[in-house]
C-alpha cells in the first residue's frame, strides 16, 4: 500500500492560530468584564422620594432550552421628581404598596430607577475581570514566545545554510 503524503500544516502554525483565537476571545471577555466593572464603580445614583401609583405583573420566559417556563413578577409604577418635572417609571417590587412613598435611586447617566439601594461590584465581577485580563496576558505572552522562537530558529537555519 502506498501512503499518500498528506499536506501537513506545521504544528507551530496551528499553535499560533489557536493562541491568536484564544487571545482575541479572552481579550474580548476581559475588556467587557473590565468595562462593566468600571461602569459599576463610577456609577452615581440620586436618591429621590417616589410615590407608588399603580401595580401590574410582568411575565418573563425563564429557564434553559430544556426547561422553559413563564414567571410572573410584580411591578409597580412610581412617579418621582426631576429637574424636568415629574417622571414615571415601572420597576419590579414585591413589597411596595400602592399609595406609599418609597425611596428610589435614579442612575444619573441612564435614568434607570430602582427601589433597592445600589451596591458596589461584588467579588465575582472583580474575579472575572482579573481572570480574563490575566488569561489574555498569558495567551499573548505565549504567542510572542512561539513567534519569537520561530523567527530565531528560521534565522539560525538560514545562517547554517549560508555557511555551507
Amino acid at each position: 500500500m502506498n501512503a499518500q503524503p498528506r499536506s501537513s500544516v506545521s504544528g507551530r502554525v496551528v499553535t499560533v492560530l489557536v493562541l491568536v483565537i484564544l487571545t482575541g476571545f479572552s481579550g474580548l471577555l476581559g475588556a467587557t468584564a473590565v468595562q462593566r466593572l468600571v461602569t459599576d464603580l463610577t456609577a452615581t445614583h440620586t436618591s429621590v422620594s417616589a410615590q407608588v401609583i399603580g401595580e401590574d405583573t410582568e411575565r418573563v420566559m425563564e429557564g434553559n432550552s430544556r426547561n422553559r417556563h413563564w414567571t410572573e413578577y410584580r411591578t409597580v409604577t412610581v412617579t418621582y421628581p426631576t429637574a424636568d418635572g415629574a417622571q414615571r417609571a415601572v420597576v419590579r417590587s414585591d413589597d411596595a404598596p400602592v399609595g406609599a412613598s418609597v425611596a428610589a435611586w435614579v442612575h444619573d447617566e441612564t435614568g434607570d430607577v430602582r427601589l433597592d439601594q445600589p451596591t458596589a461590584p461584588d467579588l465575582w465581577q472583580w474575579l472575572w475581570a482579573i481572570v480574563f485580563v490575566l488569561a489574555t496576558i498569558a495567551f499573548a505572552w505565549g504567542l510572542l514566545v512561539i513567534v519569537r522562537n520561530a523567527v530565531v530558529s528560521t534565522e539560525t537555519r538560514s545562517r547554517a545554510e549560508a555557511e555551507n
